[in-house]
């Protein structure tokens, strides 16, 4: 598989999405450990100028395991490191929180939709960058458990936690240094 060129900002998007990605029992056990997460404010994180704000917690080394494998397996990537792999909740927002993640340490990421509404709107959205602060949806995915999307890091995206009908989710993010 080869990923688009990795750009400061991406305008060309190869957005991947897999249904039932993991085993019935990986999956189980991937969810399972969710359940007894307790996201607090200590878990809140604030990042960039526009102050993007989810709660995370960090994944114990097996569950990153299993998703190194079971992903470079899958995409037939090389993963050369594993920058992050953490669970996310994300609550409801009033504003759109359109981001990236793309630096010399992460060229490739995942999410994996574990628990929430299974719904469009509460999925995640790609965008293009049409202005110094200013994008437009170009495309997004519904919310499904056990579906991964992955992405390469230097796409605009953002959770659609803005929408009338989002409910709070929790899902694994992964994000990775590649061989390209």
């Amino acid at each position: 598989m080869k990923w688009n060129k990795y750009e400061e900002d991406s305008t060309e998007f190869d957005i991947r999405i897999k249904d039932n990605f993991f085993s019935k029992e990986d999956f189980n056990h991937i969810k399972n450990f969710a359940k007894n997460i307790n996201f607090s404010g200590l878990n809140a994180v604030y990042a960039g100028e526009e102050k993007h704000v989810w709660f995370t917690t960090n994944a114990p080394k097996e569950i990153c395991d299993i998703v190194c494998k079971r992903v470079s397996d899958f995409f037939k990537i090389k993963i050369l490191k594993l920058n992050l792999c953490q669970y996310s909740l994300v609550a409801k927002s009033d504003k759109t929180e359109v981001h990236k993640d793309y630096n010399d340490h992460c060229n490739f990421q995942t999410i994996v939709y574990i628990d929430g509404n299974e719904d469009i709107h509460c999925g995640t959205g790609f965008y293009t960058k049409i202005g110094e602060y200013e994008y437009r949806l170009n495309s997004h995915i519904g919310f499904k458990p056990n579906r991964i999307v992955s992405w390469g890091s230097d796409v605009y995206h953002a959770p659609l936690s803005f929408t009338d009908s989002y409910k709070k989710r929790i899902s694994l993010i992964t994000q990775y240094k590649i061989e390209k």
